[in-house]
């Protein structure tokens, strides 16, 4: 995992801290166990012997390794607090929108479904598979589903969060470093879960408003061919239905025509 925003670098920061100190204790207590065997062990001429601590050694280990838990516990939560903590929007980020100044996050709202992901953006512009996001601003994320539980995961930028259908789960984060970071659903959704990947693009925020303008031209222009072919559709349909009337008048005269031919023929023949 490379860190790229404020909460991933102190998760990152946090797991390395857990490594060292796990390694610390390792080797505190292999070269505790090499010593204590050095020097009780037997040999030519020496009777191994029983090793016995004394209690004031004891009570200093126990007050060494006590303190050290106590110093973990107290990282552990001021990186965790840290890490689920709202990043701000930098003076090099989106500090306003469509000529009007951003107060507070840029809220995208991403639906997960069977087994695409979808991002609604401001002002009606939306996008599948892959969300774009502006540089050094603070994002505000809220995830639902369609379907079944899905999660996120892009471990460069925020931590896991499910999509839970019914309901609304939010996560902040902030990408310092523009690029393309990619992820992919953690949870088992069916048999298209596989290949349901997560792609980010961060930009910067002068490209971030062409990308929104672009996405807003490209749907009117979607909604109006859209609209063009039911208007098509539509004006077939009622040709068809004109054209099925039509011959079905022109049948009922004909039938008529008939009958009256075999009544005159009946006439006649009296």
């Amino acid at each position: 995992m490379t860190p790229h925003s404020p909460g991933t670098g102190q998760i990152n920061t946090l797991i390395w801290i857990g490594f060292f100190a796990a390694l610390i204790v390792v080797l505190a207590i292999n070269l505790g166990l090499f010593g204590a065997i050095r020097r009780n062990r037997g040999g030519r001429g020496r009777v191994a012997t029983q090793p016995r601590g004394a209690v004031g050694l004891q009570w200093r280990v126990a007050g060494v390794l006590s303190g050290f838990a106590a110093l973990l516990f107290v990282l552990g939560i001021i990186f965790t607090s840290n890490a689920t903590s709202e990043p701000k929007t930098t003076s090099a980020g989106l500090t306003s929108y469509h000529g009007e100044k951003l107060e507070g996050p840029l809220v995208i709202k991403t639906t997960g479904q069977q087994w695409i992901w979808r991002y609604n953006y401001p002002n009606g512009a939306f996008s599948y598979y892959k969300m774009v996001i502006p540089v050094h601003t603070e994002i505000e994320m809220k995830l639902t589903s369609t379907d079944v539980i899905h999660t996120w995961n892009v471990p460069d930028l925020t931590p896991k969060v499910d999509a839970v259908p019914g309901k609304s789960t939010k996560v902040y984060f902030r990408a310092d470093a523009e690029g393309e970071f990619w992820g992919q659903s953690s949870t088992l959704s069916g048999q298209g879960y596989a290949p349901m990947r997560i792609a980010v693009e961060v930009v910067s925020p002068e490209r971030f408003e062409e990308f929104i303008a672009e996405q807003q031209k490209d749907i009117v222009a979607g909604n109006k061919a859209a609209e063009e072919i039911e208007a098509e559709k539509v004006a077939e349909e009622e040709k068809f239905e004109s054209a099925e009337e039509g011959s079905e008048s022109g049948s009922e005269g004909e039938e008529e025509a008939s009958e009256e031919t075999e009544e005159a023929s009946t006439e006649v023949e009296k």
